[in-house]
Protein backbone atom coordinates (compact mmCIF):
# COMPACT_ATOMS: atom_id res chain seq x y z
CA UNK A 1 0.00 0.00 0.00
CA UNK A 2 2.49 2.51 0.86
CA UNK A 3 4.75 1.64 -2.35
CA UNK A 4 1.83 2.37 -4.24
CA UNK A 5 1.50 5.56 -2.74
CA UNK A 6 5.08 6.27 -3.47
CA UNK A 7 4.54 5.25 -6.88
CA UNK A 8 1.45 7.29 -7.35
CA UNK A 9 3.35 10.44 -6.02
CA UNK A 10 6.10 10.59 -8.24
CA UNK A 11 3.38 9.57 -10.82
CA UNK A 12 1.59 12.75 -10.32
CA UNK A 13 5.04 15.27 -9.94
CA UNK A 14 6.39 13.58 -13.32
CA UNK A 15 2.98 14.85 -14.61
CA UNK A 16 2.92 18.15 -12.70
CA UNK A 17 6.40 19.01 -14.32
CA UNK A 18 5.41 17.79 -17.42
CA UNK A 19 2.14 20.22 -17.29
CA UNK A 20 4.76 23.02 -16.92
CA UNK A 21 6.96 22.22 -19.20
CA UNK A 22 9.79 24.20 -17.65
CA UNK A 23 11.28 24.47 -13.87
CA UNK A 24 10.61 27.84 -11.81
CA UNK A 25 14.38 28.35 -12.23
CA UNK A 26 14.27 28.39 -16.39
CA UNK A 27 10.81 30.45 -16.22
CA UNK A 28 12.51 32.97 -13.59
CA UNK A 29 15.68 33.13 -16.21
CA UNK A 30 13.82 33.69 -19.26
CA UNK A 31 11.76 36.76 -17.44
CA UNK A 32 15.60 38.16 -15.89
CA UNK A 33 16.69 38.24 -19.72
CA UNK A 34 13.77 39.60 -21.39
CA UNK A 35 15.26 41.85 -24.42
CA UNK A 36 15.21 45.67 -23.51
CA UNK A 37 17.64 46.76 -26.18
CA UNK A 38 21.02 47.79 -25.74
CA UNK A 39 19.85 50.52 -24.77
CA UNK A 40 16.50 52.59 -24.42
CA UNK A 41 15.06 55.37 -23.23
CA UNK A 42 11.35 56.07 -21.62
CA UNK A 43 9.26 59.16 -20.69
CA UNK A 44 6.57 58.22 -18.32
CA UNK A 45 4.12 59.97 -15.88
CA UNK A 46 3.40 59.06 -12.51
CA UNK A 47 0.06 60.33 -10.80
CA UNK A 48 -0.10 58.87 -6.84
CA UNK A 49 -3.13 58.84 -4.85
CA UNK A 50 -4.13 58.69 -1.37
CA UNK A 51 -6.51 57.04 0.54
CA UNK A 52 -8.72 60.11 0.04
CA UNK A 53 -8.62 60.26 -3.63
CA UNK A 54 -5.92 63.35 -3.58
CA UNK A 55 -3.52 62.95 -6.47
CA UNK A 56 -0.17 64.43 -7.12
CA UNK A 57 1.45 63.55 -10.83
CA UNK A 58 5.41 63.63 -11.62
CA UNK A 59 6.80 63.14 -15.22
CA UNK A 60 10.11 61.26 -14.92
CA UNK A 61 12.13 60.23 -17.64
CA UNK A 62 15.07 56.88 -17.41
CA UNK A 63 17.73 55.96 -19.74
CA UNK A 64 19.17 52.59 -19.71
CA UNK A 65 21.96 51.24 -21.12
CA UNK A 66 24.53 47.46 -21.02
CA UNK A 67 28.43 48.38 -21.16
CA UNK A 68 29.91 44.90 -21.37
CA UNK A 69 28.11 42.61 -18.76
CA UNK A 70 26.87 45.76 -16.43
CA UNK A 71 23.73 47.06 -16.94
CA UNK A 72 23.29 51.02 -16.17
CA UNK A 73 20.47 52.95 -15.61
CA UNK A 74 19.51 56.59 -14.86
CA UNK A 75 16.23 57.98 -13.85
CA UNK A 76 15.68 61.66 -13.51
CA UNK A 77 12.48 63.65 -12.11
CA UNK A 78 11.56 66.39 -14.52
CA UNK A 79 8.47 67.94 -13.29
CA UNK A 80 6.97 69.02 -10.66
CA UNK A 81 9.29 71.82 -9.41
CA UNK A 82 9.28 70.51 -6.21
CA UNK A 83 11.17 67.09 -7.39
CA UNK A 84 12.44 68.46 -10.51
CA UNK A 85 16.15 67.25 -11.02
CA UNK A 86 16.08 64.90 -8.24
CA UNK A 87 17.96 61.58 -9.63
CA UNK A 88 18.92 58.06 -9.23
CA UNK A 89 22.05 56.18 -11.06
CA UNK A 90 22.09 52.03 -10.66
CA UNK A 91 24.64 49.78 -11.92
CA UNK A 92 23.26 46.36 -11.60
CA UNK A 93 25.97 43.29 -12.49
CA UNK A 94 25.59 39.75 -13.41
CA UNK A 95 25.56 36.74 -10.69
CA UNK A 96 29.05 35.58 -10.00
CA UNK A 97 29.66 31.87 -12.01
CA UNK A 98 29.48 30.04 -8.44
CA UNK A 99 26.00 31.57 -8.02
CA UNK A 100 26.96 34.43 -5.50
CA UNK A 101 25.22 37.57 -6.07
CA UNK A 102 27.09 41.42 -5.78
CA UNK A 103 24.78 43.69 -4.69
CA UNK A 104 23.79 46.89 -7.18
CA UNK A 105 25.66 49.86 -6.70
CA UNK A 106 23.07 52.96 -6.20
CA UNK A 107 23.15 56.76 -6.36
CA UNK A 108 20.63 59.30 -5.04
CA UNK A 109 20.46 62.99 -6.21
CA UNK A 110 19.10 65.38 -4.57
CA UNK A 111 19.14 68.94 -6.01
CA UNK A 112 18.93 70.81 -2.41
CA UNK A 113 21.54 68.97 -1.23
CA UNK A 114 24.18 69.24 -4.48
CA UNK A 115 25.61 66.00 -3.84
CA UNK A 116 24.75 62.13 -4.28
CA UNK A 117 24.68 59.67 -1.98
CA UNK A 118 24.95 56.39 -1.96
CA UNK A 119 22.10 53.60 -1.69
CA UNK A 120 22.82 51.12 1.13
CA UNK A 121 21.75 47.24 -0.33
CA UNK A 122 19.10 47.28 2.78
CA UNK A 123 17.30 50.67 1.06
CA UNK A 124 16.36 48.50 -1.78
CA UNK A 125 12.97 47.97 -0.76
CA UNK A 126 12.58 51.52 0.57
CA UNK A 127 9.62 53.52 -1.58
CA UNK A 128 11.15 55.66 -4.18
CA UNK A 129 10.43 59.27 -3.58
CA UNK A 130 6.79 58.93 -2.31
CA UNK A 131 6.26 56.32 -4.85
CA UNK A 132 4.97 53.06 -4.03
CA UNK A 133 7.60 51.23 -6.10
CA UNK A 134 10.72 50.64 -4.67
CA UNK A 135 14.23 51.46 -5.46
CA UNK A 136 14.86 47.58 -6.49
CA UNK A 137 12.01 47.90 -8.67
CA UNK A 138 13.62 51.01 -10.48
CA UNK A 139 16.96 48.43 -11.00
CA UNK A 140 17.11 44.97 -11.94
CA UNK A 141 17.01 42.40 -9.43
CA UNK A 142 19.79 38.96 -9.49
CA UNK A 143 18.17 36.03 -9.86
CA UNK A 144 20.75 34.86 -7.37
CA UNK A 145 19.08 36.60 -4.48
CA UNK A 146 15.80 34.70 -4.20
CA UNK A 147 14.48 30.84 -4.53
CA UNK A 148 11.72 30.38 -7.17
CA UNK A 149 8.79 27.91 -6.91
CA UNK A 150 6.64 27.27 -9.65
CA UNK A 151 3.05 27.56 -7.91
CA UNK A 152 0.38 26.79 -10.73
CA UNK A 153 -1.13 28.46 -13.21
CA UNK A 154 -3.85 30.48 -13.74
CA UNK A 155 -5.59 32.75 -16.73
CA UNK A 156 -5.05 36.84 -16.26
CA UNK A 157 -6.34 39.08 -18.50
CA UNK A 158 -6.86 36.38 -21.01
CA UNK A 159 -3.42 35.30 -20.84
CA UNK A 160 -2.50 31.62 -19.72
CA UNK A 161 -0.04 32.44 -16.95
CA UNK A 162 2.60 30.76 -14.38
CA UNK A 163 2.23 31.30 -11.36
CA UNK A 164 6.00 32.19 -10.01
CA UNK A 165 7.09 32.75 -6.38
CA UNK A 166 10.00 34.31 -5.95
CA UNK A 167 11.63 34.07 -2.04
CA UNK A 168 14.15 36.37 -0.69
CA UNK A 169 17.44 34.24 0.44
CA UNK A 170 17.95 37.44 2.80
CA UNK A 171 15.33 36.87 5.80
CA UNK A 172 16.14 40.84 6.72
CA UNK A 173 14.35 41.66 3.20
CA UNK A 174 11.66 43.87 3.88
CA UNK A 175 9.44 42.09 1.16
CA UNK A 176 11.01 38.13 1.82
CA UNK A 177 8.43 37.05 -1.02
CA UNK A 178 6.76 38.02 -4.48
CA UNK A 179 4.25 36.22 -6.56
CA UNK A 180 4.21 37.18 -10.20
CA UNK A 181 1.50 35.89 -12.87
CA UNK A 182 4.00 35.62 -15.67
CA UNK A 183 2.11 35.74 -19.01
CA UNK A 184 3.43 31.65 -20.80
CA UNK A 185 3.43 33.63 -24.39
CA UNK A 186 6.02 36.20 -23.60
CA UNK A 187 7.54 35.85 -20.29
CA UNK A 188 6.01 39.19 -19.54
CA UNK A 189 4.65 40.25 -15.83
CA UNK A 190 0.45 40.25 -15.74
CA UNK A 191 0.24 40.67 -12.47
CA UNK A 192 1.91 40.34 -8.82
CA UNK A 193 1.74 40.31 -5.30
CA UNK A 194 4.51 41.64 -2.59
CA UNK A 195 4.43 39.75 1.29
CA UNK A 196 6.37 41.38 4.43
CA UNK A 197 8.33 39.89 6.99
CA UNK A 198 5.32 38.49 8.55
CA UNK A 199 4.12 36.73 5.43
CA UNK A 200 1.43 39.42 4.90
CA UNK A 201 0.52 40.90 1.72
CA UNK A 202 0.79 44.31 1.68
CA UNK A 203 1.23 45.38 -2.11
CA UNK A 204 -0.38 44.71 -5.18
CA UNK A 205 0.73 44.89 -8.86
CA UNK A 206 -1.29 45.30 -12.15
CA UNK A 207 0.19 45.50 -15.39
CA UNK A 208 -1.58 46.89 -18.63
CA UNK A 209 -1.69 47.86 -21.90
CA UNK A 210 1.33 45.13 -22.94
CA UNK A 211 2.80 45.41 -26.16
CA UNK A 212 5.72 45.01 -28.87
CA UNK A 213 7.53 48.39 -29.42
CA UNK A 214 9.94 48.06 -31.92
CA UNK A 215 10.39 43.97 -31.68
CA UNK A 216 10.18 44.68 -27.70
CA UNK A 217 7.93 43.42 -25.42
CA UNK A 218 6.84 46.94 -23.33
CA UNK A 219 4.19 47.45 -20.26
CA UNK A 220 2.94 50.81 -20.99
CA UNK A 221 0.98 51.14 -17.95
CA UNK A 222 1.36 49.49 -14.54
CA UNK A 223 -0.19 50.31 -10.88
CA UNK A 224 1.04 48.86 -7.62
CA UNK A 225 -1.23 49.57 -4.78
CA UNK A 226 -0.18 49.61 -0.96
CA UNK A 227 -2.96 47.86 1.04
CA UNK A 228 -2.32 49.18 3.99
CA UNK A 229 -2.09 52.63 3.34
CA UNK A 230 -4.80 52.83 0.46
CA UNK A 231 -2.23 54.61 -1.41
CA UNK A 232 -1.43 53.69 -4.84
CA UNK A 233 1.15 54.95 -7.99
CA UNK A 234 0.35 54.69 -11.70
CA UNK A 235 3.15 54.61 -13.91
CA UNK A 236 2.13 55.31 -17.47
CA UNK A 237 4.49 55.36 -20.52
CA UNK A 238 4.35 58.13 -22.89
CA UNK A 239 7.27 57.69 -25.08
CA UNK A 240 9.82 54.75 -25.77
CA UNK A 241 12.63 54.31 -27.91
CA UNK A 242 15.07 51.19 -28.18
CA UNK A 243 19.05 51.00 -29.50
CA UNK A 244 19.10 54.63 -29.85
CA UNK A 245 22.42 56.51 -29.14
CA UNK A 246 23.44 57.36 -25.44
CA UNK A 247 26.01 58.97 -24.20
CA UNK A 248 28.19 56.68 -21.47
CA UNK A 249 28.85 59.57 -19.22
CA UNK A 250 25.99 60.30 -18.07
CA UNK A 251 25.80 57.44 -16.16
CA UNK A 252 28.27 58.21 -13.55
CA UNK A 253 27.61 59.85 -10.27
CA UNK A 254 29.73 63.24 -11.82
CA UNK A 255 26.85 63.56 -14.13
CA UNK A 256 24.09 63.64 -11.78
CA UNK A 257 26.39 65.85 -9.44
CA UNK A 258 26.60 68.52 -12.67
CA UNK A 259 22.93 68.07 -13.20
CA UNK A 260 23.63 66.79 -16.33
CA UNK A 261 20.81 64.71 -17.10
CA UNK A 262 17.40 66.06 -18.56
Amino acid sequence: MKISKIILGALALCMTAAAFGQTAEEIAKKVHDLPDGDTNYMVARLTLSDKSGKSRVRDIASYKMEEGTTKKSVTVFRTPKDVAGVSYLSFDYPDNPDGTTKDSDSWLYLPAMKKARRVSGSSKDDDFQGTDFTYGDIGERSLGKDTFKLLGSESVNGKDCWILEYTAKDKTSKITRRVMWIDKSNYMTQKGEYYDKQGKKFKELVCESIEQIDGFWTIKKMTMSNLLSSHKTVYELLEVKYNLPLDKNIFTVSALEREMVK
